[in-house]
């Protein structure tokens, strides 16, 4: 039986990607996967930043957000032309074992408008603005500086809640209990990728997790209260179903920026 993790913390959890496309190709905790080709430009050699930074800014055109459009999330900022919402992840698999634990888990909180998540990930990064013109700069610097890194193996074994720093989406994740250095050493290089070009790191003493449910909205005492239940539920299925449910191999990292995806594999 494995180990439980914190049952009652809650942390703050950075605003995934508004966009509606999907996060590209995801990990498979079964099998290795054929490299795959990456999407966007070919790369060439990184330009200096300092050169990339002054380039003659776009006109900006203000967007009006409408939350219905997209479930009713709210935007952490306006959208405007030749900005790219941007973030670095892990992409993973939806296993049986995760999403019987999605329909126990919504079942059990009929008072709370509960939503599964579409794309499964662990994020490295916030999510942030690149201008359209410091793309294929930004990738070419985390190429550098992550190829290499060597592979590792996560497994999961806790749920926790956690709430966006606008305190307007509040999500249960399952938590990370192996791998937590070697996502450090992660985070590490992208902060410095992100200082580059002037963007905000990722969260100190940060809690990895891959974010199963969410809903709009401050739920964070409802669900903490009835977490050691949750958290039960899940070692049930852990103790009852096949253990690859529960961990993934890491294999490499994904970029989204906008509607563009890029993928660095690890060695």
């Amino acid at each position: 039986m494995l180990g439980k993790g914190s049952l009652s913390l809650l942390s703050e959890y950075g605003g995934d990607s508004s966009d509606d496309d999907g996060l590209g190709p995801r990990l498979s905790s079964k099998r290795t996967l054929e490299d795959q080709d990456e999407e966007g430009h070919s790369f060439k050699k990184r330009l200096p930043v300092p050169e990339v930074l002054l380039k003659d800014k776009q006109t900006a055109e203000e967007h009006v957000d409408d939350p219905h459009l997209h479930g009713g999330r709210i935007r952490s900022f306006a959208h405007e032309r030749g900005n790219w919402a941007t973030f670095i992840h892990i992409p993973l698999d939806h296993t049986e074992g995760v999403l019987e634990l999605i329909h126990e888990i919504i079942a059990a909180i009929p008072n709370i408008p509960l939503i599964s998540v579409d794309d499964f990930h662990i994020s490295l990064t916030k999510t942030v603005i690149l201008k359209h013109h410091w793309i294929n700069s930004f990738v070419d610097g985390v190429r550098l500086k992550t190829n290499y890194l060597k592979r590792f193996m996560i497994l999961f074994d806790s749920l926790k809640v956690y709430c966006n720093e606008e305190r307007t989406r509040t999500f249960i994740g399952l938590q990370t209990k192996t791998g937590y250095d070697s996502l450090i050493k992660l985070v590490d290089i992208l902060n410095i990728c992100l200082s580059e070009f002037k963007l905000p790191s990722f969260y100190n003493d940060p809690s990895f997790h891959m974010s199963i449910i969410w809903c709009v909205g401050d739920y964070e005492e409802e669900l903490n209260r009835i977490l050691p239940q949750l958290n039960s539920k899940l070692h049930d299925l852990m103790d009852t179903s096949n253990q690859e449910n529960w961990y993934i191999y890491v294999q490499f990292i994904m970029c989204k920026t906008g509607n563009k995806h890029f993928k660095f594999d690890l060695t």
